[in-house]
């Protein structure tokens, strides 16, 4: 396990707990491709397969989850047998050159030890004219983020897991893919609320489990805070979905 990354078969017993799949995050990779039943996808590090399940319910394409924990796999597997679940690094994809049509991955690319490779595996296995889009967060959407407002150590660890998209585009450049863009996209805003907070008690967030005892507790008294004080804490998420394409 890299050390930019966490136990996820340890997670994975909780993760479905605290996290779930994002509807208006796979609704906006769909805008930017058109995908028919013939069209082959690999969801690239799917854990329990929340979007990979929201992705093949709303189109009608053949997808494949890929991740590299067994117990993440085994909490997908439990939730559908009709999507095939396949256990591999990312940096050593198990299918042929030119396989498929799409690949996507969602939150993953800062848990990668490599992403260069990673990308280089993804150019090898996508078919002529083939896409794929990388959703993540830029170092700027990182800093506005609310945890990281009360725990800002946690956005210095974060920027330090997750290359900036001027790097990610760099990577695609290099390793010969074209009409290499990125789009930011803003979330509808939310009001956090005992959910958020049951989240934060839980470590739901990867990078909670990288900042120190002290500043996790520190935050988590302060969050707390917040709430007991009436505060109304209104979020709106920013990602940013890194396009490009094999000529």
């Amino acid at each position: 396990m890299s050390n930019k990354s966490i136990d996820y078969d340890r997670v994975s017993k909780v993760y479905d707990n605290v996290r779930v799949g994002d509807p208006e995050m796979v609704y906006q990779i769909l805008q930017g491709i058109n995908l028919t039943r013939k069209s082959l996808v690999l969801d690239v590090g799917c854990g329990t397969g929340n979007n990979t399940l929201l992705f093949s319910e709303a189109t009608p394409a053949r997808i494949i989850g890929l991740d590299i924990s067994f117990g993440m796999l085994e909490k997908a597997h439990e939730k559908t047998k009709r999507v095939p679940m396949v256990q591999s690094p990312a940096d050593v994809l198990p299918f042929s050159t030119e396989t498929f049509h799409f690949v996507f991955m969602t939150e993953v690319i800062h848990h990668l030890p490599s992403p260069q490779i990673a990308i280089e595996e993804i150019f090898r296995v996508l078919r002529s004219e083939g896409s794929l889009c990388i959703v993540t967060q830029s170092h700027k959407q990182i800093d506005g983020r609310i945890t990281s407002r009360f725990f800002p150590a946690s956005a210095n660890v974060d920027k330090e897991r997750y290359p900036d998209i001027d790097v990610i585009e760099e990577i695609m450049s290099r390793t010969e893919f074209i009409k290499v863009s990125h789009k930011e996209y803003q979330f509808k805003p939310i009001t956090l609320g005992e959910e958020y907070l049951q989240t934060v008690e839980n470590r739901g967030y990867s990078m909670l489990h990288k900042i120190s005892r002290e500043a996790y507790e520190q935050g988590l008294q302060d969050l707390r805070a917040a709430f007991a004080g009436g505060e109304e804490l209104i979020y709106s998420a920013g990602y940013t979905f890194v396009w490009a394409s094999k000529e």
